[in-house]
């Protein structure tokens, strides 16, 4: 709520003669702030500025000098006359002249109220006529959306909220305290799934302003959430919609039976039970919810578990069971509040353990807790110094053994200012600084300061940052800015070590490379710099075709070059899910021409175990460099064994399904990336589409797998991955 003496500070004092009641000397008086109202005869009013905070509350009073009913209404639109106002009440009383009603509001857009003096609703008034007196509330920063005032929205469905008043135009957005990094702007559209407040900032005429709007998302709850009963004893499950109506049915989880076609489902489960709701609404289609019955024994706890106060403190403990219609006893009493009920107050002047004892309809139990008694506080901070190098963070954190230990921080050069109230405070200072934490305890306040120190990291550089050479070749690289330096290499996403700690070094890629070199000053304080080494090479052979067809019982596989620079041999390999290859034939190469030169393969020797098949060339040279041509993709023409894997990837639960042609059993083998077996299971085959589940895929740590599945000489290789 707007501070009060913020309202008062600014007010002002108006008296109204109101139209027709000259008469009665009847006068309303308005309390205004923040701005010059001006209102002439009750009938026109003036705005009342404000620098809005979002959520808070603005009040507003008035009185009149003749008996009547006050009452502050919303105006929605003016009429021809006061008494075609359309309105919505704000607030009504009843009193004797001077008696004051005030209006407490929140708008979030610029907005008009009345106050009208009702003399013929009180008995006894000496008036016959109303008066009417107007006011304008007007915030700097607004904030609107067309779903803002509906019970609810439906979940997925979206609305805009629309922002006004900012100087700059920019605008700051948070989602339940959250920020929406990228939302700057005036407008922000939002689909929320469930009810959402937002907030806008933004810097207005009178400085920083904020409003917020709470959007609705209509639902079913299920009431109670998570009951716990005794086996065999009824509960009473009711489902809310908050929209305008739904129907219900009522199913036990897994089972078609309707069970309740209303709101309330009553139930009295044996065991555990998962029982769900269909709502059918008239705005939102169906909404689905479940709520968990748990059948069980006694159960008891006590909040806290363990506790300390200081000598002479006190504090509150409390049984909790979820069992229906429990009643406690605590014992010993010394000390104690009470030693009946379900909370009760601790003073011991030593430590104790005390002991409750749960009587509920599912049996009798019992629970304890320690209640240490101190005499100084005990704290600590760690570390007690700390020392980063600029940019990075560090976390203080301070602790004590006392319950209910309250925490701020500081820094030393500004002790007016809480950095946190938290136990751990996160920082990353620019420079060097000194931090305070006072740790406030029923015991006692105590004070630490924690210097944390910072170093600059060194500007590391690289020259050149990028150069080109011929495969072989030596190019040498220059890093300035830090004292010793460590050299990596990378090629082809793999990184190396490299032996140099010197600031320059002579490198002979054979292949594009990227050089990094970490360089280390002042304090251990790191950076690093990248060079990008291009490698081109001329290629022995200018393949100018690779097909892979079917070709009666086989694949055919044809290939063309324009020409060959000592070009030695073709290796054919073949895979089953494209990333394995093995060699399944070789042609000898041209050598060195300038023709065309043609060549073909027939992989006679593939056994159709999967629906795709892979090839692809590994050219050779007489030097023994190789080079790899692209993969070639082929549907394999019969394929009589064919599997998948669902869901793809998996969380907990993986099944595969496949297309078996037999009696034959079928085993199935997980491998890693690694190629090491992870999982080995077998299902007994038969003829058609079989399912078999993967129950021990569920404990494999998350990431890719291949799935090799073989029944006879049929296989197939898959790839899976656990989230």
């Amino acid at each position: 709520m707007k501070a009060l003496h913020t309202l008062l500070s600014c007010f002002g004092l108006l008296l109204l003669s109101l139209s027709g009641h000259a008469q009665c000397a009847n006068q309303i008086t308005v309390t205004y702030f923040d701005g010059g109202v001006r209102i002439n005869n009750g009938q026109s009013g003036g705005v009342a500025d404000v620098c809005p905070s979002a959520g808070a509350e603005y009040t507003f009073s008035g009185s009149s000098t003749s008996d009547a009913v006050l009452t502050w209404t919303r105006v929605v639109s003016r009429g021809n006359t006061s008494a075609t106002d359309v309105v919505v009440p704000v607030s009504t009383v009843t009193g004797l002249a001077g008696t004051i009603v005030e209006a407490t509001v929140a708008p979030t857009t610029t907005t008009e109220y009345r106050l009208q003096s009702n003399a013929d609703a009180y008995p006894g008034s000496n008036c016959s006529k109303n008066g009417y007196a107007y006011f304008t509330f007007a915030p700097a920063l607004t904030l609107s959306a067309p779903n803002a005032s509906l019970a609810g929205i439906c979940g997925g469905t979206s609305t805009t909220l629309t922002a006004a008043g900012a100087t700059s135009g920019n605008y700051a957005w948070t989602a339940n305290g959250v920020t929406i990094p990228s939302a700057t702007g005036a407008s922000l559209t939002v689909t929320p799934t469930a009810t959402t407040i937002y907030t806008v900032t933004a810097t207005t005429s009178c400085g920083t302003s904020s409003q917020q709007l709470t959007i609705p998302v209509k639902d079913v709850t299920i009431a109670p959430s998570a009951p716990v009963v005794c086996a065999n004893q009824s509960t009473t499950l009711t489902a809310t919609y908050t929209g305008t109506s739904a129907t219900y049915q009522w199913f036990q989880k897994g089972q078609s039976t309707v069970l309740s076609s209303a709101s309330g489902l009553t139930v009295t489960p044996a065991v555990t039970t998962t029982y769900q709701v269909v709502a059918t609404t008239a705005e939102c289609n169906t909404i689905t919810r479940e709520v968990t019955v748990s059948v069980g024994a006694a159960g008891l706890r006590i909040a806290p578990t363990a506790v300390t106060i200081c000598t002479g403190g006190a504090t509150s403990l409390t049984a909790i069971s979820e069992n229906p219609g429990a009643t406690y006893a605590w014992s010993p009493g010394t000390g104690l509040s009470g030693t009946t009920g379900a909370t009760v107050t601790a003073s011991p002047t030593a430590t104790t353990t005390y002991t409750v004892t749960a009587t509920t309809p599912c049996g009798a139990i019992t629970s304890q807790v320690q209640v240490t008694v101190v005499a100084a506080p005990a704290y600590a901070v760690t570390p007690a110094s700390a020392a980063v190098c600029g940019g990075d963070a560090t976390t203080l954190t301070a602790s004590s053994g006392i319950t209910n230990t309250t925490y701020r921080w500081y820094r030393t050069t500004d002790l007016g200012t809480i950095l946190s109230s938290a136990a751990a405070l996160t920082v990353a200072p620019s420079t060097n600084t000194t931090y305070r934490v006072v740790t406030t305890t029923s015991c006692g306040t105590n004070t630490q300061d924690v210097p944390v120190t910072v170093s600059a990291r060194p500007v590391v550089g690289v020259t050149p940052t990028a150069t080109t050479v011929v495969a072989g070749s030596t190019t040498t690289l220059n890093a300035s800015g830090a004292s010793t330096y460590a050299w990596t290499a990378t090629v082809d996403g793999n990184t190396t070590a490299l032996p140099n700690t010197t600031a320059s070094i002579s490198v002979s890629p054979q292949y594009t490379t990227t050089y990094t070199v970490t360089g280390t000053g002042a304090g251990g304080c790191q950076n690093t710099a990248r060079s990008t080494v291009s490698v081109t090479r001329p290629l022995p052979v200018a393949l100018i075709g690779f097909e892979a067809v079917w070709a009666g019982k086989a694949p055919l596989l044809t290939w063309a070059t324009a020409s060959e620079t000592n070009s030695a041999y073709f290796d054919i390999e073949r895979s089953l899910d494209g990333e394995k290859f093995e060699a399944v034939g070789r042609r000898r190469a041209a050598g060195s021409t300038t023709a065309r030169t043609t060549y073909e393969f027939a992989d006679a020797g593939l056994v159709p175990a999967a629906a795709l098949v892979y090839y692809r060339l590994r050219q050779v040279d007489v030097s023994g460099e190789a080079y790899y041509s692209p993969v070639r993709a082929l549907r394999v023409a019969a394929a009589a064994f064919s599997a998948a894997v669902y869901p793809n990837p998996y969380d907990q639960k993986v099944a595969v399904q496949f297309l078996s042609s037999g009696p034959e059993a079928v085993t199935l083998i997980v491998r890693n990336v690694l190629g090491q077996d992870v999982l080995t299971q077998t299902a007994a085959g038969a003829d058609g589409m079989q399912e078999v589940s993967l129950p021990a895929a569920g404990a494999l740590p998350r990431g890719l797998y291949y799935l090799t599945i073989r029944q006879g000489s049929h296989q197939q290789v898959l790839r899976m991955s656990r989230e």
